[in-house]
């Protein structure tokens, strides 16, 4: 049983974190440093203060808008902040506090930050993604034929999104798929193997069919409109690697 002290701590500082993975979000893809400089307002430019940057708290405190300009903050602030601090705690629950923790605390987060940026710019850059893939290798290595389980992960999440890639290219002639979405394979599939990365492509797969599909029925686009994958496989990854184990026994029991 995990103590609940042990518990809370793991939720402020996923909250804390998600903080940062706002910050993250919204400097990287401007090209904007995220090592100096401090948090400022978007809209009217003034310095954020301490009391402007408690997570979930400050924005509920001033009802979702700027505390100097009262303009809109976009209720994805708490929610990273919230979706962190969740993160934070099922993993421990998950893994408990043995020395990957920190690594897979810190591999989820940047997870949530490419999910935003691949949200708003139909990009995943590099500087999320090797880093990410470093961190899932060193976590990787603390089990017991974790550089087995790794490299199988990563060639096939990164070489199956490749051929489709290619695949795509050559049939219809237009890039169906960025580079960024083979290197977040290679993310998840170093934390996952390559049975749980099977099941994060298929999870997000689902999850783009449903995606399109809700907005051709909302008119929002046909069958060639472009979809961010990256918005499904940073969260499906994160969801396979707490409960993927479960999915995978309760079908593979179907046929017992």
């Amino acid at each position: 049983m995990m103590p609940p002290v042990m518990l809370v701590s793991a939720g402020v500082l996923g909250l804390v974190m998600g903080s940062a993975v706002t910050a993250l979000a919204y400097r990287i893809p401007r090209d904007i440093s995220w090592v100096h400089g401090r948090s400022a307002c978007p809209h009217c430019g003034h310095t954020l203060r301490a009391i402007d940057l408690f997570p979930v708290l400050s924005w509920a405190s001033t009802l979702g808008r700027c505390r100097y300009c009262r303009a809109r903050i976009p209720f994805r602030y708490p929610l990273t902040e919230l979706w962190c601090g969740a993160w934070a705690v099922l993993l421990l629950l998950r893994v408990g506090l043995v020395p990957a923790y920190p690594l897979l605390a810190v591999w989820g987060f940047l997870l949530v930050a490419l999910f935003w940026i691949d949200l708003d710019f139909q990009l995943l850059p590099d500087a999320l993604t090797f880093p990410g893939t470093l961190l899932g290798l060193a976590a990787a290595l603390t089990w017991p034929g974790g550089a087995r389980h790794a490299m199988f992960g990563m060639a096939l999440g990164s070489g199956m999104l490749w051929f489709l890639a290619w695949g795509y290219l050559r049939v219809r002639r237009i890039e169906g798929m960025g580079g960024g979405d083979i290197k977040i394979a290679a993310m998840f599939g170093a934390v996952l193997g390559w049975q749980r990365t099977l099941l994060t492509l298929f999870v997000s797969a689902l999850g783009g069919s449903i995606w399109g599909l809700a907005m051709m029925a909302r008119g929002q686009g046909g069958r060639t409109t472009p979809i961010p994958f990256g918005c499904m496989l940073a969260p499906a990854s994160m969801l396979v690697f707490l409960w993927g184990n479960e999915w995978l026994g309760a079908y593979l029991a179907l046929f017992r």
